[in-house]
């Protein structure tokens, strides 16, 4: 089943004391209602933006923003994502305020799972806001 929308990687950070938002997405071609499909997709974008990250630890030192959600994970329809999207981008980086950004981004996305690593299960998704309207 295609679709128009995205799964999009976000990971909340900060760089030498600097906060930064590196993000990474690809469009959605299968039915995310298939676990597989969904599980699949989702560590192939996190595994993606996390590669990239780790390369930015060249330039200085890396820690993340906010410990329970600062890798997330986000089902989004393209035309939000180019257009709201670096707004809410722009208000984080300036003020820091994750509690309004994820209560932006939820308004924005269809889901948003924060990313995690379990030992012995490998990276696990928890569904943190879900919006039926969209």
């Amino acid at each position: 089943m295609a679709s128009q929308d995205y799964l999009i990687a976000i990971a909340l950070i900060e760089q030498n004391l600097v906060r930064a938002m590196p993000l990474g997405g690809k469009e959605v071609k299968d039915n995310l209602e298939d676990p597989e499909n969904f599980k699949k997709l989702g560590e192939e974008v996190v595994l993606n933006l996390l590669l990239r990250v780790f390369q930015r630890s060249d330039e200085g030192s890396l820690k993340r923003a906010s410990e329970d959600k600062g890798l997330l994970l986000v089902h989004m329809h393209p035309k939000r994502m180019q257009k709201e999207l670096p707004f809410i981008k722009s208000e984080w980086i300036r003020d820091g305020d994750t509690q309004q950004f994820l209560k932006y981004l939820g308004n924005l996305s269809k889901e948003v799972w924060t990313a995690s690593f379990i030992k012995y299960k490998g990276i696990e998704f928890t569904s943190i806001s879900k919006n039926e309207e969209i």
